[in-house]
């Protein structure tokens, strides 16, 4: 049985969201094809959807990612470019039916579900545990690891760009969006 998507794996981002919530689907009518009488081409055609789609989705959720200064965003892409190739060399291994309904099982299962089950969720971990500035689309360099700045927030540590560090340096003030009080050096 295929997890379902809800709400406690949600990354509050409504596209990443809602492009998980599509992937759970196409999974889960790819997965429920392992288990009935079907046709090679049904299989494929489920697959080269799930493809396209998951290549879509990872391209979105790595402008996520480097939008709220992931700090593993390298190490995230690699995953993605790996689940690709290992997808595509396993459906051009393929001899029949049956071999395709095993790695249609494995791609839904393993590789998508248990990918967002798992590595996605610590996307949300660090959004959650770190005070953003505003996302941005371009990746600065940040402040070295001794450089923190916090604000009222409990817990929390806001991720500084070297050109907002400079400014705060030379006068510039910045709130945190969730508590509204400055961001400053701790």
């Amino acid at each position: 049985m295929l997890p379902v998507w809800s709400k406690d794996i949600s990354v509050h981002n409504d596209r990443i969201d809602e492009q998980h919530k599509k992937l759970f689907e196409i999974a889960g009518r790819a997965y429920a094809l392992t288990n009935k009488q079907t046709s090679k081409e049904e299989i494929i055609e489920i697959l080269r959807e799930l493809l396209q789609y998951t290549q879509e989705h990872f391209k979105d959720e790595e402008q996520y990612m480097a939008s709220i200064y992931y700090p593993y965003l390298e190490q995230h892409k690699a995953k993605h470019r790996e689940i690709i190739r290992d997808m595509t060399v396993s459906v051009t291994n393929i001899r029949n039916v049956n071999d395709l309904k095993t790695q249609l099982g494995v791609i839904a299962k393993k590789w998508l579900l248990e990918h967002i089950l798992k590595e996605d969720m610590q996307i949300e971990k660090f959004r959650r545990n770190t005070c953003q500035l505003p996302a941005r689309e371009i990746e600065d360099d940040f402040v070295e690891e001794k450089e923190k700045y916090g604000c009222e927030c409990p817990n929390k540590v806001h991720l500084v760009p070297l050109d907002v560090h400079k400014r705060i340096q030379e006068g510039a003030v910045f709130s945190c969006k969730v508590c509204s009080k400055q961001i400053r050096k701790i």
